[in-house]
This record gives C-alpha cells, structure tokens and sequence, in this order.
C-alpha cells in the first residue's frame, strides 16, 4: 500500500512496519475524533499477548480517556456526570496482509468475551492477556460501571484494517463477522450501537484523504452587521445542521478552541435542556447568551450565511444540549426557536484570544481551561513556526491544516516532555498526565516566562526521538516497555547528557542550545540499563510495571542507579 509507505516514512521511519501500520490504521479508523499522533501510540497495546487487538481507545463525551480521567477517579461519583451521556469503546485490529482472516476474527471474538465479561477480573485474565491491553480495557469496564446508573449511550466499535479488498470477503467470513457483532451484543447488552467494520485499501485511501469541512453554509432569519462581522438569529434546526455531520454525529473539529469541555448534568445545562423542551415558555434566545463563532469570511446571499475556516469558541455547553435535544426529534416548536449566533470575523490570532477570553468571562470557568490563550502558549507557538514545528495550541488545527503529523506536538504533550526532562518526574508524566494543565502549581513550573523557548522545542524534539526509538525493533520493548517507560527514559538520557539529574526546567538550557543530541545506539544502551533497573525494582517492591512508574520513588531510583554506574565507571 503506497500510501502507507509514504505515510510511514514521513512520520515513523525508524519505526517497525507492523507497528507503524497499526498507528496509520488506528488514525484512519479514529479520523472523526482528530487526535494527534502521541493519542494514537497511547492506545497501542499490539505485541505479545494481545489477542488479536493492537489498539484500544475509550470515550466519554468525546474525550479521549486515560488512567487520569474524572470519570473513574475514586475522589468522582456517578451523580457528578449527566444522564445519557456518550460512552465509546474502539478496538482495531490491523493486519499488513494481503486479505482478511477468520482465524484473528475468532481470536477476537474469544478476546471480546472475555475482557467485556465484568464477572471476571481483568486481574485473572493477566495469564492470556497483556497489561497495557488490560488497562485500556480497564478504562472503559470502569467508566461503564461508574455510570451504569446513569444511564450512559454505550457504543462499541470494532475496525479490522487490512491492505486487503472488502469486496472480496467470503460468505464464511461474513459469517464470522456477524458472530463477533452478537458476542459484544450479549456482553454488553446496554449497547445502544455495536459495529464491526472492514478497511481495505480503498477505505484507508478514502479516509485517508478525508478533511474536515470548515467552510459551512448557515441559514438565518435576522441578522445586524457590524464591519464585517454580525450577529444573527437562527433557528435551532438550522443550527443542528451547522454542527452535525451528514452521520448525526457532532461536528468535533468546530469546537477544537473551544477553552471548556462539556460539563455535563451540571445547573446550567438543566435550564439550558429546560428551555429547550418546555411547550409555551419564552424564546429560547431571550433566556440563553447564544454561541460565539469566528471565522475568517462571512458572506451572506438570501438569507444564508456561508462561514469559512469556523471555530465556534463559546457556546459548547449550549450546542450539546441543542444537539442532545434535536437530534431524531419531531417537534416542530422546538426547533423553530431561536438561538443568537455572533460572527465574529478576523483572522488575527490575538483578537480571537481576546474573543475567547472576553465570551468565556461571562461564566464561572477555570484558569486552567484558559490555558491555551496565555502570553506565554502563543509565543511558544511562534517560536515553533520559526523552526519548522507546530505547537497545536487549537486541538487539530495544524493537523486539519495539512501540516507533518510527525512535527506537531501538543500542549500536554511538550508538558509531559519537560515535566519529565527539567523536573526529573517522569512519573508525573506517565500517570497524571491531564493534571499537569489543570494543577496551577504544576503548569507555572513548566509553563513560565523564565524558561526560554528553545528549551521546549528541544525537549519535544527528544521526545518524539524517543517515542519513536521505543516503538522500533531495535528498542526489543515489550508492550508494557513501550507504554511506560518513554518518559522515564527521557529523563535517563538527559541526566546522561547533563552528568547528573536535572530538577528545574531553565537547566535543561545549555543542552538545547548546544542541541546536545544521542544517536539510537546511545539511546538503547540507556534503555538496555533502564530494562535492566526496572526489573530490580519491580523484584524488590513485588509491583508491576504500570504502577510502578507511576511514583515518584521508581524515579528517584533510576536516578541513583545511572548515578552509581557513572561512578563506578569512572578512572
């Protein structure tokens, strides 16, 4: 598959073939969602033991979910999340051979029984299992049984992707296919949606040159124009369809800067639903601040707006109770009321943060969720532009751009990167990665005028070498290895490069100036150590690897053990 080829050598060269087709497959397969090549690697759990899976991806509300999620916090309760909110489990497998085979959908079908059996621990299933593959599952088998009070829309979707032809499938495997569809069904009889798909080479290809439409057409009733940008009163239904795919499924990418998610059940969205569904009450625009959208060009023939390169910055919580309440519904009423819509038209990134922050104010919302419109994030991204990078300080915006996946990062991901190398806590990275944007304490340490800017980059740069190291044939990891170990050997080759642990950020400065670097060689003789260390500690403490990385104490670890062996190894 050309594509592929192309496709690999652009992004994962030093990656194994068999891996890197798993990444490209699961992108493809994930494509509506626009997540960012360190989400894809995340789910990766393909390798030993892994029952014919090679990936697994959980979503609630449309956020991708990981070990820190609130969702399956010990510290949430089922009654802090709203009723019949959207629980999605993924599974891919992906296969680099020239047709679809029945024997990896029946080991499949035995996997899926299995680990979506809540009577049996996922702990006794460790035997057949892989860890990472347990976990991921983990995630989803929690979630639903935080939730299961509450109601959540369930949907689990199984993707097989081969360079193979769909076309061509034989009655036995069509057969083996609608077995799989019935084992989910009877495992998860809550599903409300259970799909299992084939990708050939055709549907790669066609997704593979699917982008998100940003230039829509809007229709409205009344508008006022000020400049070039207006304010508009628009219908629900006619804002439905500006927001939802010719699938009915939200439009995600409109929302990428968008600063807050979905809150779910909370106040305001229950009279926000209140005065959306209720017969004979006020307009809904009197009672409701509208959305906000900017864009680059608004103009406007019989009553039709047509909006390029929209993002919709305030309002999320209004458009999901919209979508929620629209959505297969027959009522006339409701979907002739009117929502106000603001069209804000520029294309100057500093007006449009001034736009975020000034629509976001009007309601309590954390400084957290306002990160991406700091000084400091805007001229993180600058910097990067100069240098051939892109910071995706807007969620997918450089990669709907057509921009080099493998040279665009994101905030939590350059987070995760210099909490790891400038705070020697790699174990912060790995296990409470979400909370380093939302911790005030931990985000100023990492995100500061004080740091210079090439520090970042730098310490991107040697992330993404890692990630990609740890996932090639020449690493020999495990899929445990792959999953948890990346930022703990980030911090091994800076404490190498700098002859001692690093603990603040500003000191990783001589060694991104000097763009002091390792080769794959050097990199898997640290690696082959940190293995090495790593099964002393796990023997001693009697833990298993994810648990382990997850504590401040392995860390500090791994550094006194390189720091013996510089000692030992001195004349």
């Amino acid at each position: 598959m050309r594509i592929f080829e192309a496709w690999k050598t652009e992004n994962l060269p030093s990656v194994e073939g068999s891996t890197a087709f798993e990444v490209f497959a699961s992108e493809l397969a994930l494509r509506p969602f626009g997540l960012g090549l360190e989400d894809i690697e995340a789910g990766i759990v393909g390798g030993g033991q892994d029952g014919a899976i090679d990936a697994v991806y959980v979503f609630f509300d449309d956020t991708l979910m990981d070990e820190d999620s609130e969702v399956i916090s010990t510290s949430s309760r089922p009654t802090d999340f709203g009723q019949d909110r959207n629980l999605e489990l993924w599974v891919v497998q992906a296969k680099r051979t020239p047709s679809f085979s029945e024997e990896a959908i029946d080991k499949l079908e035995n996997t899926m029984r299995r680990v979506l059996d809540l009577s049996q621990s996922l702990e006794d299933l460790s035997i057949l299992y892989n860890s990472t593959l347990l976990v991921r599952f983990g995630l989803f088998r929690d979630a639903w049984e935080k939730l299961i009070t509450r109601r959540p829309r369930i949907s689990v979707n199984v993707v097989y992707a081969a360079p193979g032809d769909t076309r061509g499938i034989n009655p036995q495997l069509e057969a083996k296919l609608v077995a799989l569809k019935q084992v989910i069904l009877s495992s998860v009889p809550d599903a409300q949606r259970v799909s299992v798909d084939l990708l050939g080479d055709k549907e790669l290809l066609a997704r593979y040159n699917e982008r998100p439409p940003y230039t829509l057409a809007m229709n409205y009733q009344e508008s006022a124009t000020s400049g070039r940008s207006h304010v508009a009163l628009v219908k629900l239904r006619d804002y439905y369809n500006l927001i939802v795919d010719e699938n009915g499924r939200l439009r995600r990418h409109l929302f990428e800067w968008n600063v807050r998610d979905y809150q779910g059940n909370v106040s305001v969205n229950q009279e926000i639903r209140s005065s959306l569904t209720s017969e004979g009450g006020p307009e809904f625009w009197w009672l409701n601040n509208g959305v906000t959208l900017v864009c680059s060009e608004a103009t406007s023939t019989a009553k039709t707006y047509s909006l390029s390169n929209i993002q919709i910055v305030n309002g999320l919580q209004t458009s999901h109770e919209i979508f929620e309440a629209l959505r297969g519904l027959e009522n006339a009423d409701s979907e002739e009321r009117m929502l106000l819509v603001r069209i804000i038209v520029t294309e100057d990134t500093v007006t449009r943060d001034l736009v975020i922050r000034a629509t976001n104010r009007q309601t309590a919302i954390t400084d957290a969720s306002l990160r991406a419109t700091d000084e400091v994030q805007r001229n993180i991204e600058n910097y990067f532009l100069t240098q051939g990078w892109y910071y995706d300080r807007r969620k997918g915006y450089y990669k709907n751009d057509g921009k080099d996946p493998a040279k665009i990062v994101s905030i939590q991901f350059v987070g995760a990167s210099v909490t790891a190398m400038g705070l020697a806590r790699p174990d912060k990275s790995r296990g409470k990665p979400s909370s380093l944007l939302k911790n005030d304490d931990d985000y100023r340490l990492v995100f500061n005028s004080t740091i210079d800017l090439e520090i970042y980059l730098w310490a991107a740069r040697l992330q993404r070498k890692v990630d990609n190291f740890i996932l090639s044939e020449a690493a020999e990891a495990n899929v445990s290895q792959k999953s948890n170990l990346k930022f703990h050997l980030s911090m091994l080759i800076v404490e190498q490069l700098n002859r001692g642990p690093i603990r603040s950020p500003q000191q990783l400065r001589r060694l991104a100036l000097g763009d002091l670097d390792m080769d794959h060689d050097e990199i898997k003789t640290i690696f082959e150590s940190l293995k090495t260390w790593s099964e002393i500690y796990l023997a001693r403490e009697s833990v298993i690897l994810e648990r382990a990385t997850k504590a401040q104490r392995f860390s500090e670890f791994l550094l006194s053990c390189a720091q013996h062996e510089r000692k030992a190894g001195q004349p």
